[in-house]
């Protein structure tokens, strides 16, 4: 099973390529750790304050997200292996990994706060 957070990284490389853009080389992948550790959290396996610093690591990396909201059914496509979940390893704060159900709705939470980001 595939880490989240290449498999969020790789959508978010290609939904910015479909729209021109592109992000400087890692930036897709520190965004896609980012929001893996958002899922952690919302697990309680990941502290704000890990969370918080890999959001802000992402962002001296490689600036904001390249992500508009109209283009979230797309990445659904891409991230998520039934329409409304996927199960994948998401990494814990203190060590390993464990494999969680992604719902859609938290999904799409994830995708909001990295916008905010």
């Amino acid at each position: 099973m595939t880490d989240f957070s290449i498999i969020l990284g790789n959508a978010l490389q290609t939904v910015a390529a479909e729209h021109g853009l592109s992000y400087a080389d890692g930036g897709a992948l520190a965004w896609g750790r980012t929001g893996a550790a958002y899922i952690s959290y919302s697990f309680s396996t990941m502290s704000a304050q890990a969370l918080r610093a890999l959001q802000a690591t992402a962002r001296e990396l490689s600036g904001p997200v390249l992500l508009d909201c109209k283009w979230y059914d797309r990445m659904a496509t891409l991230c998520l292996d039934r329409p409304d979940r996927t199960t994948a390893v998401i990494p814990q704060e203190h060590a390993g990994a464990s494999v969680q159900t992604i719902t859609e709705s938290l999904f799409l939470e994830m995708l909001d706060f990295l916008r905010e980001g």
